[in-house]
């Protein structure tokens, strides 16, 4: 009767191991399914695509005309050389002076395709609209977390506050109104205690409307597009809205990429650098409580906020694109274009390749 037992407890182990041995398998088998169905896994086949000298964005024999963001310069020049390998019949000839030529050039039908550093605003979607009747496609090809060394688009409070984290929906909460879920009013809500706990929340956000405007309308797109809310405090500049922070113990402003231990390279320069910087901080950010906290820097994982890049382009609904185009797009989803992106290079720069699985959803938009 003993050696019986044993030999049936042995028979249930081996039942189990090759229970466990199967599921392994399949998951093993599921893993390697997956990443042959991710284009961002995949190598760019070349199709030999030629551009048809018909189209008024074609300049000459072989070569069309781009218009788009100069910040995304380093990074397309790559692009251009590893397509020209790939594809040496379509080449390009750029003008890139900024994110508002993505759109303009297509309006204009002098631009084959528009390469854009942010996310369209809802003016230039508008202006597409009025021209053709269809909203432009935008494709989403990575991300500019970090660019000339600047923290990610993010929440910044002073720096005596003891807050931790903040998920992007309380960010939402604060910013905005009528998003279903409650307004956040006071640092209580944020699970902060002591002092600050029964304490509303003084919210900042800069008014400017230079170079930051776009960007306003960005992040209430990542907020879920409700709008501010009327406890919000505007002012006038981005650099008056990080001075309110650190000199308000309550304070919490949305910022666009900022840096509070160094000079900053771009098109601002903080004069209270060095008085007002130690006096902030960022607060690190997680899309909800499942995700993984991101500190906003290239060091961890991408910030909920982080900007994406792309080109947008004039797809008829209904009727395909041309096939040079369509091929390039699948060039920029590609293992190609995104091992370049992700490439030690182009993070030095800022930039992050797509997350697992978005390759194949930004290539049903061209389908």
């Amino acid at each position: 009767m003993l050696i019986k037992h044993v030999i049936i407890r042995l028979s249930a182990r081996s039942r189990a191991s090759l229970s466990c041995a199967g599921m392994l398998a399949a998951a093993v088998f599921m893993a390697v399914a997956h990443a042959q169905t991710d284009p961002a896994q995949l190598a760019y086949v070349p199709q030999h695509v030629t551009v048809p000298l018909s189209r008024p964005y074609t300049v000459a024999p072989g070569t069309v005309f781009v218009a788009g963001n100069d910040v995304l310069i380093p990074l397309f020049t790559k692009l251009d050389a590893r397509w020209e390998q790939l594809e040496p019949e379509v080449k390009f000839k750029k003008i890139m002076m900024g994110s508002t030529l993505s759109i303009e050039g297509l309006v204009s039908e002098k631009s084959a395709f528009g390469p854009i550093g942010r996310g369209n605003r809802r003016p230039e979607i508008d202006e597409f609209v009025q021209r053709f009747g269809y909203p432009p496609t935008y494709i989403k090809i990575g991300y500019d977390s970090n660019p000339n060394n600047k923290l990610s688009t993010g929440i910044w409070v002073n720096a005596s506050n003891p807050i931790k984290q903040i998920t992007l929906a309380q960010a939402a909460a604060v910013f905005t109104t009528g998003g279903g879920t409650g307004d956040i009013t006071h640092w209580s809500q944020l699970g902060v205690g002591g002092d600050w706990g029964p304490l509303p929340i003084h919210a900042y956000v800069t008014r400017d409307t230079h170079a930051i405007l776009a960007m306003i309308d960005e992040m209430r797109d990542k907020f879920g597009g409700q709008p501010f809310s009327p406890l919000v405090e505007w002012v006038p500049t981005e650099e008056s809205a990080i001075d309110a922070v650190a000199q308000d113990a309550y304070g919490m402003v949305l910022m666009d990429y900022w840096n509070n231990v160094a000079e900053m390279k771009g098109v601002t320069t903080w004069a209270h650098l060095a008085d007002f910087g130690p006096h902030i901080k960022f607060v690190p950010m997680v899309i909800d409580d499942k995700g993984t906290l991101s500190d906003g820097t290239m060091n961890g994982p991408l910030h909920p906020m982080a900007s994406a890049i792309g080109i947008n382009i004039n797809k008829v609904p209904g009727k395909p694109l041309d096939p040079w185009l369509k091929a390039y797009c699948e060039f920029l989803l590609s293992k190609d274009a995104q091992e370049i992106i992700g490439s030690p290079e182009m993070r030095e720069v800022g930039f992050r390749p797509l997350r697992p699985d978005e390759a194949a959803e930004e290539l049903k938009k061209i389908e």
